[in-house]
Parts: structure tokens; C-alpha cells; sequence
């Protein structure tokens, strides 16, 4: 009987209160953050990807910090009489880090490295009991949430509560079964980290959240990247100011170009007249008229359809040139 009951608290905690736990820890490092982000936005400062990687470090810092100790404290109100039952505690809270970190491996594998076409409902079943957790990750772009918050978890929480017993490092089957555990996680780790560097590699230019920091292209932060004119413009906006969308790539274009036609008053919101929507939904917005002037390429014949069927002309401005650059090795028999 009281094996049965350390063995059921321990699928409890694994299962339910681990997650619920960090799932709550994790909302409010997040509101701390968002007011880390309010007081840059105050401060006037450029929020930067560093700086963005920087406050994602730190949060989740804070919120390892927070679970270890909330190890700690459990294993004071319910440690077990026997070191052994501490050990295959451990042993169980580990598994769940275990098992996320294969399922993330197999899906990114899958996947061909693309975040946006992980198969994820085998995954969401069983991350389960972080739901919360891999809801927000996907809706918000933040992928690598999925896989770091909870084995980051699990293995912060299974850490502070195997603190008062750390000693011996082995000698028993559960000591050998936790640290067998810690060496497989390890080396799970290795091999997500090496996925991160391929993804690196087959995404270059493209950030976690595979968009662009507009941030970056605003006039009122400081080391912005906005291109200045090199003259005197001809025209400026005062008031009923264009409003702009387009692709991606040509957002610092535009950008540049709105900021420097246009006379901004202290109330103005950028928002209102700058989006950077991408190119299909950039079209679906002229056509709407939800915008005035868009930076996108040529109009696939769908696109002009349906401008035609709503009733739209589009006016064309080429501005730019695209070509396809072929980089090849230097012994390519193809080269004349």
C-alpha cells in the first residue's frame, strides 16, 4: 500500500502538477516580460532580435529558477523515508522531458526542418498535459517554447526535488536508472541543438518566428535601420497619410520610403497606416480597401480576377527588378 501511494502522488506531480504548474509560471514570466518590452517601447530603445533573445533567456531563466525550488520544496513536505524512492521519483519526472524531446526530434525531422509543416497532431496528443504551453508556441510563432519549456521544466523540477538527496550519485538501481535518464536527455539535447544548427542552415535570413522585426524600421527608436533620402524629398504627407502593405523582403523599402515622405505628429500610429501583411493577403487588402498602395510582385491572374470581379483597377509602378542568382562550385563543368 505505501508503494502504492509514492507511486501514484508521483504520476500526479508528473502529469498534472509539473505541468500546470509551469503553465502558470510560464504566464507570468510572459506578463513580465510584455512589461520589460512596454518599458524599452517608454524608454524609446530599439527592441532588437538580441534584445529580444536576451529577455527570452532571462524569462526563462527566472522561470527554471522558480521550478527548482518549487522541487525543493515538495520533496521537503513529502520526501520518502528511503533514498531509493527519491531516485525513481526522479526517474519519473524525467520520462515527460524523454518523451517531448523525441517527439520535437521525429516532427522537426519530418517536417524537412519547416516549423509551419510539423505534423502536429501525434505531437499535441502527447503533449497533452501541455496544451496551454503548445497552443500559445504555434498561434504566436514561437516554436521552440514547445520543446523547451516543458523538458526545461521537467528536469528543473526533478533536480530541486533530488537536492537533499544528491548524495550518492550511484550504487542503486533507481540512482542508476535517473542518471541513465540525465545521459539519454543529454544526448537528446546534442541532437536538437544540431537540428536548431540545420534549421539555421536551411532557413538563413529567417529567425524562429519566420518574419521580419519591424521594429527595427522605426523612426522614433534609436539605431534604427530605416534608409535615409539623400535629399530634400519633393513631396511630404502632412495628414491623410498613405496606407502601405506588402511583402516582406520589401518592408525596409517601404518603410523607408514612408517615414521619410511623411510628417508624423506625436499621436500618430504607425500601425494605422504600415503593415507588412505579406504579399496575398497585401492584394486581398487593396482590393478591400483597407489599403492605398502596396509593394508586392506582379499579381497572379487569380489575384487579378478577383480585383476585376470586385470592381478594382490596379495601377502598376514597377520600382524594382528581381533576377535568380545561380551560385555553384568552382569545378561546375556548366561554367563557361
Amino acid at each position: 500500500m505505501q508503494n502504492g501511494k509514492w507511486i501514484l502522488t508521483s504520476l500526479v506531480m508528473t502529469f498534472f502538477g509539473i505541468p500546470i504548474l509551469a503553465q502558470f509560471l510560464a504566464a507570468v514570466v510572459a506578463m513580465l516580460g510584455a512589461g520589460l518590452a512596454a518599458i524599452l517601447e517608454v524608454c524609446n530603445l530599439l527592441f532588437t532580435p538580441t534584445i529580444y533573445l536576451l529577455l527570452n533567456v532571462f524569462m526563462l531563466t527566472l522561470g527554471a529558477i522558480i521550478i527548482f525550488f518549487s522541487g525543493r520544496v515538495w520533496a521537503g513536505d513529502s520526501a520518502p523515508e528511503k533514498r531509493e524512492i527519491a531516485a525513481w521519483r526522479q526517474c519519473f519526472f524525467l520520462l515527460p522531458a524523454l518523451l517531448t524531446l523525441v517527439g520535437w526530434i521525429i516532427a522537426l525531422h519530418l517536417a524537412d526542418y519547416q516549423f509551419r509543416q510539423m505534423g502536429a497532431g501525434w505531437l499535441a496528443n502527447l503533449m497533452l498535459p501541455w496544451l496551454g504551453v503548445f497552443t500559445v508556441s504555434f498561434v504566436g510563432g514561437e516554436y521552440w517554447w514547445i520543446v523547451i519549456i516543458p523538458v526545461g521544466a521537467h528536469i528543473s523540477f526533478s533536480l530541486g526535488y533530488g537536492w537533499l538527496t544528491r548524495h550518492p550519485l550511484t550504487g542503486t538501481s533507481g540512482l542508476r536508472c535517473r542518471n541513465l535518464l540525465l545521459f539519454i536527455l543529454l544526448l537528446l539535447g546534442i541532437v536538437a541543438g544540431y537540428q536548431a544548427y540545420l534549421y539555421k542552415q536551411l532557413n538563413p535570413g529567417v529567425g524562429v518566428r519566420e518574419n521580419i522585426d519591424t521594429w527595427a524600421w522605426r523612426p522614433d527608436k534609436l539605431y534604427n535601420q530605416l534608409t535615409p533620402l539623400r535629399g530634400k524629398p519633393q513631396i511630404q504627407f502632412t495628414q491623410n497619410w498613405p496606407r502601405s502593405d506588402g511583402a516582406t523582403a520589401a518592408y525596409p523599402l517601404y518603410a523607408s520610403a514612408f517615414y521619410a515622405l511623411s510628417v508624423i505628429p506625436e499621436d500618430f500610429h504607425s500601425w494605422e497606416y504600415l503593415t507588412n501583411s505579406r504579399t496575398p493577403e497585401a492584394y486581398n487588402r487593396i482590393v478591400n480597401g483597407d489599403a492605398d498602395i502596396i509593394f508586392v510582385a506582379q499579381p497572379s491572374d487569380g489575384q487579378k480576377k478577383r480585383a476585376e470581379k470586385s470592381g478594382v483597377t490596379l495601377l502598376y509602378t514597377p520600382f524594382a527588378r528581381e533576377a535568380f542568382v545561380f551560385i555553384v562550385n568552382a569545378d561546375n563543368r556548366l561554367i563557361p
